[in-house]
């Protein structure tokens, strides 16, 4: 199916064009093909009117700003929050339109960002009704309105971040094979391995620049958190060097272990023994026959080897799963959340699958467009959780997600990931290491400033002069 779709707003394109692949999975936005199109309009100050067509059907709406969510016209700010404003507005039409044209909701109505909770937050801290906001005005369904206001009500003891205060994140782009849902920037490690001790050469480099800045500025590190990638496709010595490097003075180190078959007790011995406080052991699913599909070079019974030889230390657990995994029904499913709720982690993480450019199932025509299975799936993990004693603390949606969904992290009351709040809401500055980190530093003002490393291996290995002169101008 193609699409033409036309508007006088370009500044936000995209941000329309995400709302019809929402609710057309499988359009090609293209010129040729049915033409939708959006004018919008600015009458009078801060009134506008969207007119919107395809063929033969066409709405017209005019809305107010309202002062709503804008700042002060003096404050440089002002044009960025009144922009967000007229986007958010519009995009509710458009949103409008296509419910009637195909007869269908989605559950985030017209919210197409990556951070529904940060919006949340946002609209509390200007004292508007933000479950009214949602839900009139955004089109936000009331279950995922319920799910919003909840966590960020268990993200309270961690949400409020003083200006002091940093996070730390290093990236280890390496993993032993790659996953067909993956589309991160990670290198295979039997193809780099030359560089694998080159890089943590740099990485290190880099982390005492790191040091220095914290040291310089008088920062206090609220977490760090290791990445990937999988961090423990490293060797033994070189894991070591960098879990070493890494430990900084604070209450929660978290190390992304991921796959079984590179949790070994040698590395899970060097955690604890640098203090790592979470670590993470991750099935996606408990069905073989994906595991095999998917590409993870590792059995059930490994998984649960792993995490009871892990149980042996003092670590939080953290489990993830992935609904609409390829040939996957409810069950399947329903049977991995069942088996993750057995094994009783600190932590579970719900994913729905994205199809991202660079997977192989994107590139091999994976359909994950089903509705209906993908709600039927979440809403289960959400209730079995729930049940189960879990709180949910933090979520965030990606672009090509089964059912316009989301990945939500559930917790054990008083065991929430710090970081993980920290990175999702915008609430913290955080000092990024590693190819491909992405640093961000918050301003007074709600001004937010990122600063991004080289993403390949290649292109970190040459630049690392640059690369840390940059970091310590930015952090000056």
């Amino acid at each position: 199916m193609k699409i033409n779709f036309s508007c006088n707003a370009q500044d936000f394109d995209n941000d329309y064009k995400d709302i019809l692949r929402a609710f057309y999975p499988h359009i090609i936005l293209d010129d040729d093909g049915e033409l939708l199109s959006l004018e919008l309009k600015e009458i009078e100050e801060n009134i506008f009117d969207c007119l919107i067509k395809c063929n033969n059907s066409k709405v017209f709406r005019r809305f107010s700003l309202d002062n709503f969510f804008l700042v002060d016209k003096d404050s440089q700010y002002y044009e960025i929050k009144r922009n967000a404003q007229i986007k958010r507005h519009s995009k509710a039409m458009l949103y409008e339109f296509l419910t009637d044209l195909t007869a269908r909701t989605l559950p985030y109505g017209s919210l197409t960002g990556i951070r529904p909770t940060k919006l949340y937050h946002e609209t509390l801290s200007k004292g508007v009704d933000a479950d009214d906001y949602f839900l009139n005005k955004l089109k936000v369904s009331q279950g995922k309105v319920d799910l919003i206001r909840n966590i960020c009500n268990n993200q309270a003891d961690s949400y409020f971040v003083k200006a002091d205060e940093v996070d730390v994140f290093v990236n280890i782009p390496i993993c032993v094979s790659r996953c067909s849902y993956c589309s991160f920037i990670s290198a295979e490690l039997k193809r780099i391995k030359q560089f694998v001790t080159p890089y943590c050469d740099i990485l290190i480099d880099e982390l005492r620049c790191t040091k220095k800045i914290i040291d310089k500025m008088g920062l206090k590190v609220s977490s760090v958190y290791i990445g990937g990638g999988t961090p423990t496709s490293l060797d033994d010595i070189n894991f070591e060097r960098i879990i070493r490097e890494s430990k900084f003075d604070c209450n929660e180190y978290t190390v992304e272990a991921g796959r079984p078959d590179t949790i070994t007790k040698s590395k899970l011995d060097i955690m604890s023994k640098y203090g790592v406080t979470r670590i993470s052991v991750n099935p996606q699913t408990f069905n073989q026959k994906t595991l095999d599909l998917i590409g993870r070079s590792h059995t059930i019974d490994e998984i649960y080897a792993v995490y009871k030889m892990a149980r042996g230390y003092d670590f939080d657990i953290n489990m993830d799963l992935i609904a609409m995994l390829p040939n996957e029904n409810f069950e399947d499913f329903r049977h991995s959340v069942d088996c993750a709720i057995a094994l009783d982690p600190e932590n579970i993480t719900v994913h729905t699958l994205a199809l991202k450019k660079g997977s192989a199932l994107k590139v091999g025509g994976y359909d994950n467009s089903s509705f209906d299975l993908a709600n039927s799936m979440v809403d289960y993990a959400r209730s079995a959780v729930e049940n189960s004693g879990y709180l949910p603390y933090y979520m965030y949606k990606q672009k090509y997600m089964s059912g316009n969904l989301e990945n939500v992290g559930y917790c054990k009351k008083n065991k929430a990931c710090i970081y993980n709040i920290h990175i999702m809401e915008e609430v913290s500055s955080i000092i990024a290491n590693g190819a491909g980190g992405i640093s961000k530093r918050i301003f007074d003002g709600d001004r937010l400033e990122r600063l991004a490393n080289p993403k390949g291996l290649d292109v970190y290995l040459q630049r690392r002069d640059k690369m840390l002169e940059d970091k310590e101008k930015f952090f000056s």
